[in-house]
């Protein structure tokens, strides 16, 4: 039996059901990858240029990368079964991205080499020392680090740390063993490693199901150092891992990220220029305010002439009757 809605005190009744809550924003979507065909690969190489150098420097770029080594990504959708979740996958050659579970497999992180656990978890756990893994570490003398977050939002602020965290432990690992062998180097912009001796660093990144939080980190970490924007950085890990699912509010949260990193990068960048610019002896040529000049049309190249200027004169006729601003060393002192 249909409930008959009953009418307001007005004497009216609703058309469709309605809520007093704000209105929720537009979903976010992820579209598939443009691929011509179903076995084909994203391919994704670093590139400086889209770092943010005072992050990252060139050499250690290299080092994290092995010397900006290609990373390729198939759809895992055609072989993907459900027991599938339950296990890690390889997000970078360096980074993998599973459930909570697999932090305990000691087995199965001896045989991959995992040196370091990050666990993403809710606050709240960390009071009752859920997802501790410290014992295991301990046994397996990898080190172990933890992102406590209340919620989604929180994240933005634990993404920079997160993502240095990750990037210094790789430096380390591989600085600790430089230390013992003068072969390996940077030499010329390139890494030389004898591959027969060196164990390279690897981050296990999970939390409860390794779908939510612990997959918007490895999102966050491809943005900040391979450069990716947020849609590509969702596909590749969904192409890795084909059960993860980003929540709206998380995808939110990774596109103010995104445009963070930009704002970062550019700001950076322009100020590592004018260092290098001063450094170097060239001019630096600043100006606050355009020249009357600047303001009148003129193209030589469109065969501009005198008289053509002469009419864009009459833009500013009047205009010395009012000035809006006047420079204090103008101004007269009264």
């Amino acid at each position: 039996m249909m409930d008959i809605p009953t009418p307001s005190r007005h004497g009216v009744f609703p058309a469709a059901p309605y809520s007093t809550r704000p209105p929720s924003p537009p979903s976010i979507m992820i579209p598939a990858p443009n691929l011509h065909h179903t076995n084909e690969h994203i391919a994704v190489v670093p590139n400086y240029e889209k770092v943010d150098p005072a992050s990252l420097s060139a050499d250690d770029l290299k080092i994290i990368t092995q010397n900006y080594k290609e990373q390729l990504a198939k759809d895992s959708a055609a072989n993907w079964t459900y027991e599938s979740r339950r296990i890690a996958q390889p997000i970078l050659d360096f980074v993998y991205l599973g459930p909570s579970s697999v932090a305990r497999d000691r087995e199965w992180l001896r045989k991959t080499g995992i040196t370091m656990l990050l666990a993403a978890r809710d606050a709240k756990m960390a009071d009752i020392r859920l997802m501790a893994t410290d014992r295991v570490a301990q046994e397996l003398g990898i080190q172990s680090e933890y992102v406590d977050v209340s919620g989604y939002n929180e994240l933005i602020r634990a993404f920079p740390s997160v993502v240095r965290t990750i990037n210094n432990h790789m430096l380390d690992v591989f600085r600790g063993q430089r230390i013992n062998n003068a072969n390996m180097q940077v030499e010329d912009g390139k890494m030389v490693i004898p591959q027969e001796k060196f164990q390279r660093g690897k981050v296990l990144v999970f939390c409860e199901t390794g779908n939510d939080r612990s997959a918007g980190v490895v999102v966050a970490y491809l943005m900040s150092v391979f450069g990716l924007s947020m849609v590509e950085a969702c596909q590749f890990v969904n192409f890795k891992r084909f059960c993860v699912s980003i929540a709206d509010d998380l995808k939110y949260v990774l596109q103010s990220y995104e445009g963070i990193l930009s704002a970062q990068r550019v700001v950076h960048q322009h100020e590592l220029s004018s260092i290098t610019n001063q450094d170097t002896g060239e001019s630096m040529k600043t100006r606050t305010k355009r020249r009357f000049a600047d303001t009148v049309d003129q193209d030589e190249e469109m065969g501009e002439t005198d008289d053509g200027m002469a009419l864009d004169y009459d833009r500013f006729m009047g205009r010395r009757s009012f000035v809006p601003f006047v420079d204090v060393k103008n101004c007269p002192s009264g």
